[in-house]
């Protein structure tokens, strides 16, 4: 495989993934996952009959966590740079990633040799940067994917969604004690929320797909929540897929940076 082909195919897998506000996607499975079994640490912490909360009350908790969703509307636009690693650490690649409310965004890694490889979405097409330096536009499932994804920087859609589900149980999470969400918004997608029991904040969301040859799993893990500005953001942020772990850690993060509409504007060469 050529180099700047395997790059590029990791870098439209992180952006798929949902840095800092695609992990909150809505889905569900035609085979139903099992409910999680219980923390015995959180259990311990609330009486045996205690009712789970609702999933608007874990929203709400997790809306003033981060931030507030009065100070997160006033959020249009952000910068993310950050460094990607292996799980095993034999490569670090540098990441930036642009986002303009409600649905545009830009992300790029920087190769060793210095190319840059980019992933742009305007709201309405999406393409990435191929091997050859021209862009391959998104079409069918991948760009409906990236759409959906996309739309959910705007919390309201992301709460409206969320707020349709069920809080199934409860989960230890690293040394987090956890509330399971679980929501969906169509019958081939399910994804399920992990919100901190102290802090109300998300540190965990898999992801499930159902497609052809089976059910297609996304974990991510987030951790290490920094503020910026009164909002607070994952800088740690682990992904799994069948087996691959990806790495990102952010060095910064920049609220309602200067970025123009042109930013996002689909290549007149992307085919």
């Amino acid at each position: 495989m050529h180099k700047k082909t395997h790059y590029s195919s990791i870098l439209l897998c992180l952006m798929l993934s949902g840095i800092c506000s695609g992990a909150l996607r809505a889905q569900q499975v035609q085979t139903q996952l099992s409910d999680p079994p219980e923390s015995p640490a959180l259990s311990a912490a609330r009486p045996a009959d205690a009712p789970l909360p609702s999933p608007k009350e874990l929203l709400a908790k997790s809306d003033d966590a981060v931030g507030g969703m009065a100070a997160w509307n006033k959020s249009t636009t952000r910068k993310m740079k950050g460094v990607y690693q292996t799980e095993d650490n034999s490569m670090f690649l540098a990441i930036e990633i642009l986002q303009k409310s409600p649905n545009k965004s830009l992300s790029k890694i920087t190769l060793p040799n210095g190319v840059t490889v980019r992933e742009i979405c305007d709201g309405q097409n999406a393409c990435v940067e191929t091997s050859l330096g021209g862009y391959q536009a998104l079409t069918g499932a991948a760009l409906a994917s990236r759409l959906r994804m996309a739309e959910y920087q705007d919390r309201a859609k992301l709460q409206a969604v969320a707020a349709t589900g069920k809080v199934v149980g409860t989960e230890k999470v690293g040394t987090h004690n956890t509330y399971v969400l679980e929501f969906s918004m169509d019958k081939k997608l399910q994804s399920r929320l992990y919100f901190d029991a102290e802090t109300g904040l998300v540190v965990r969301s898999v992801d499930t797909v159902a497609t052809a040859d089976g059910p297609y799993t996304v974990k991510i893990d987030l951790d290490d929540y920094r503020e910026v500005n009164g909002l607070k953001f994952p800088f740690r942020i682990k992904r799994s897929e069948k087996g691959v772990v990806m790495n990102i850690r952010l060095t910064q993060v920049l609220v309602n940076p200067p970025i123009d509409d042109s930013t996002f504007l689909k290549p007149e060469f992307a085919k």
